[in-house]
């Protein structure tokens, strides 16, 4: 037991000693009143070590010194000029800043005319390899049209993150006491880690229409090489038969030919 509690406690007992035993006094539980010296005690320790540390923070936050020269200009978001081109404006002004409905794209884009009867007259694998073609015509048409309205939408909103990156810049360069205080430094921690995360979105939304391009890509090559690769099966399959009955009419016409 320390000093000071052994003290509180013989003083208590001494007053105990010299009251009259025929006085009426009152009954003291002297181990309560030692747990509360002890919790007093551990109360007045806590409290002279967060002082010590607000003061090492202080101390740390001022050995800084200014910090004006870590502030850096904000990298505007780039746009198109739109008004420069003539025939790409529609689609360029959706990039800028957002197209959902798809009319700036569809505005520069070639128009793609509906199938319609001729379509219904065809054989069923003709059918089939047109349908496919003409889907992948579509795909490319949607994985555009998204990816525009996306990159104009994103724009828009980098502009806000960068708003809230220089607010945070301002808080965290601020000279004031106030603004590097352990609870204003743990804000100032969770917004970073906040604005990092909507950059991180943003950056995923990014890479997943990039993505969708490469998808849309791929499906209009491995269609341009499975179309090629058909013809030479047919070439193979058929082209000893076409070349039998190129020969046989050729040998019927040179037959049956007269001179006029």
């Amino acid at each position: 037991m320390s000093s000071r509690t052994t003290a509180v406690v013989a003083f208590v007992l001494t007053a105990l000693a010299v009251v009259p035993a025929r006085a009426q006094i009152p009954v003291t539980d002297i181990a309560h009143l030692t747990q509360a010296v002890l919790i007093a005690q551990s109360a007045q320790r806590h409290l002279d070590e967060l002082r010590g540390q607000y003061r090492t923070i202080m101390r740390m936050s001022q050995g800084l010194g200014a910090m004006e020269h870590y502030r850096m200009p904000p990298v505007r978001v780039a746009r198109h000029d739109a008004g420069r081109w003539s025939y790409a404006e529609s689609w360029l002004r959706g990039m800028n800043a957002g197209d959902p409905s798809g009319a700036g794209y569809f505005a520069a884009a070639l128009p793609l005319e509906r199938p319609g009867v001729p379509a219904r007259g065809l054989s069923a694998s003709a059918r089939q390899m047109f349908e496919r073609q003409y889907a992948t015509i579509e795909i490319s048409d949607s994985v555009a049209l998204m990816a525009g309205h996306q990159v104009g939408a994103l724009r828009g909103y980098q502009d806000q993150l960068q708003n809230a990156v220089r607010e945070l810049e301002s808080d965290v360069l601020n000279g004031l006491l106030r603004y590097h205080e352990m609870t204003a430094i743990l804000d100032k921690i969770a917004g970073g880690e906040l604005l990092a995360r909507r950059q991180d979105m943003a950056t995923n939304q990014l890479l997943s229409h990039a993505l969708e391009q490469l998808l849309a890509r791929g499906k209009r090559q491995r269609d341009t090489e499975a179309a090629t690769m058909n013809m030479q099966l047919v070439t193979w399959r058929d082209g000893r038969g076409v070349n039998d009955a190129l020969v046989a009419g050729t040998g019927d016409a040179l037959r049956t030919w007269r001179q006029p």
